[in-house]
């Protein structure tokens, strides 16, 4: 009996070799997009094929090898060829999906297509025909193979092979971790063409180990984006045409990790509420973050864009626009980050370009980084008080504490308080109150710290010539609904994507924007109000400008580490990164009855791909 079974596992492990060089032939058809070009973008490629397409092979294999020990014979080759069959349609779909909106498929994508049928997609009797052809051919070649295997025995290749594999896959991991770290665009600019690929990256590790000094190496590579994004990309769409003022006014860009919105409030954040409801002030009643997550949130709000656009971006170092068109209009910068700008890797696109950013964080626990950041603003302003020049300036400042629950150890706590956070003790049942007295209390001392930033721009007089704009990039939860979510990254619920945003826009009367705003709509006001561009979001963004009275949005888009949720107004579609999709209410209870809607479904994909070529 072992030895029959040995003998059905060297069958399956010939017909996974062999379609593992089939996949490699349907894999093929992404070359075009990735363009190699040299020896070095070559041999990674061919590590990739080799690795990560290998490993997507042996894991579609896997379940075909475990049913071996139950079923035998006819009924075995029957479940393995249709089983195969699925699995090399799937991604020769995918190859066509890629193609035509340059992202991958996804259980989202298969659900439209399966449910919505023609109100999304619009396919032709050939398509039909090919679709068709193509399933019954994929069935009788995996057949037709799986016979053939059958009187042959290629144990020994095979165990070469998925060793050859494994040598491959750390080796590509690897490679790629050396290549982030390094700013080499021509090797990261590679993988967001091939599905399911998430290489890794070490380039924190790489700092803290001295083995990379990232300063030194962001100061010796060229920053300018590379042809290669600029192959990926049509962004934007189309020039901007903007008109300098001959008093341009500054702009402040403050994000406070982790802030959701109802901490503002007399009791938590008493500056900013003192400045949030003063005239000549704007704040937002319902404003949406573009993510749950720092990466998703901070980008979505210089781009205008989903996070999904994110490799793109980063891998050929393409600034947005609005960091762009300082840059053209001579503005000074001055970025301080409480927090590491190397990952997520802004030093890769939000600031990639700008020579004079630095990305040594300030040193110490979060509310110590928060307070020098502070420091160290004031006594830029103090200086250029005393040297004033015709530049304006950009400044952005990141306060870390509130993400680190940190303050001083005498600083006033709300009680009852949480002396030491143990995370694992979190659970359904977890009393969340000490927690969130701590959490306060870091909001409560950053807001302390902006305030000293904003009672310094006022004494100063620069408010009245300051564009000055305060915000998060993402929420946080307590296990508001009773489900055990705590923190964020998890889902799209208020909790964790609606932040505060209060506004000060010189020469603006002020007041409440009442209907939902996000993140998105921050660029175009900026490029419209303070650097005088004319009004043509939609050449790079999917926002508009906050001045301007808009129809009510049916869906926004709000990304996390690796997905995406589509925001309907009364529920919400996960997107998970492995091509799953999950439809909740806004107090995470799964709607299992609930469809996508097929008209928001075709927007959303439009906006997916619109900038790309």
């Amino acid at each position: 009996m072992i030895a029959n079974l040995f003998h059905r596992w060297r069958w399956l492990g010939a017909w996974t070799l062999a379609n593992l060089l089939l996949a490699w032939l349907i894999a093929s058809r992404y070359v075009p997009y990735i363009d190699p070009d040299g020896a070095a973008q070559w041999g990674y490629l061919s590590l990739v094929f080799l690795g990560h397409l290998a490993l997507l092979v042996w894991l579609g294999a896997l379940p075909l090898f475990l049913l071996a020990t139950v079923i035998r014979g006819r009924w075995l080759w029957l479940v393995t060829t249709l089983w195969a069959s699925t699995l090399q349609l799937l991604l020769l779909l995918d190859t066509f999906v890629y193609a035509q909106y340059r992202f991958h498929l996804s259980g989202f994508i298969l659900d439209l297509l399966l449910n919505a049928g023609g109100d999304v997609f619009s396919f032709s009797w050939v398509a039909w025909s090919l679709a068709i052809g193509g399933v019954l051919g994929m069935l009788v070649i995996q057949g037709v193979m799986g016979l053939w295997l059958k009187r042959r025995f290629l144990s020994r290749p095979v165990w070469s092979t998925l060793a050859v594999c494994v040598t491959a896959l750390l080796g590509v991991h690897g490679w790629h971790a050396w290549a982030d770290a390094h700013y080499d665009r021509e090797i990261t600019g590679m993988t967001r063409h091939v599905p399911v690929f998430y290489p890794a990256t070490a380039k924190r590790f790489f700092v803290k180990q001295g083995w990379v000094d990232a300063q030194a190496v962001r100061d010796a590579v060229d920053l300018e984006a590379a042809p290669g994004g600029e192959q990926d990309l049509s962004y934007p769409l189309a020039p901007l045409s903007c008109t300098t003022s001959a008093s341009p006014d500054n702009l402040m860009l403050v994000v406070l990790d982790t802030l959701r919105h109802d901490m503002l409030n007399p009791q938590v954040m008493p500056n900013l509420h003192r400045y949030a409801n003063q005239p000549g002030w704007i704040k937002a009643s319902e404003h949406i973050s573009g993510g749950n997550s720092t990466k998703a949130g901070v980008f979505s709000l210089f781009y205008g864009l989903p996070v999904t656009y994110w490799d793109a971006f980063t891998a050929g170092q393409t600034p947005p626009v609005l960091m762009e068109t300082l840059e053209t209009q001579d503005y000074r910068f001055e970025v301080l980050s409480s927090a590491t700008l190397v990952s997520p890797a802004f030093d890769r696109n939000v600031f990639a370009g700008l020579e004079e950013v630095s990305l040594e964080p300030a040193q110490g626990d979060p509310w110590q980084r928060d307070r020098q950041i502070t420091d160290d603003w004031l006594a830029w302003t103090r200086e250029e008080s005393q040297n004033p020049g015709d530049r304006p300036f950009f400044s952005f400042l990141f306060y870390d504490a509130v993400h680190g629950y940190s303050h001083p150890p005498d600083f006033p706590r709300f009680t009852p308080y949480w002396e030491s956070v143990n995370h694992i003790a979190l659970g359904p049942d977890f009393d969340p109150e000490p927690y969130w007295n701590r959490y306060r209390t870091a909001a409560r001392y950053v807001d302390q710290q902006l305030g000293r930033v904003l009672d310094d721009l006022d004494a100063r007089g620069l408010l009245e010539d300051t564009a000055v704009v305060i915000t998060s990039d993402h929420g946080e939860s307590f296990n508001e609904h009773g489900k055990n979510y705590w923190g964020h990254g998890s889902n799209y619920t208020p909790e964790q994507v609606q932040v505060p945003l209060v506004m000060h826009l010189p020469g603006h009367p002020g007041g409440e924007i009442t209907r939902r705003s996000h993140h998105a709509d921050i660029a175009p006001t900026l490029l419209e109000e303070v650097l005088g561009c004319e009004s043509a979001p939609e050449r790079y963004s999917l926002g508009h400008n906050l001045l301007e009275p808009k129809a009510k949005r049916e869906w926004m888009l709000s990304g996390s580490y690796m997905g995406y949720g589509i925001l309907m107004p009364d529920y919400q579609v996960a997107v998970h990164p492995a091509g799953t999709f999950e439809v909740y209410d806004y107090r995470m209870n799964e709607l299992d009855e609930v469809r996508p809607d097929p008209v928001a479904s075709t927007q959303v994909l439009q906006a997916l791909s619109r900038f790309y070529r």
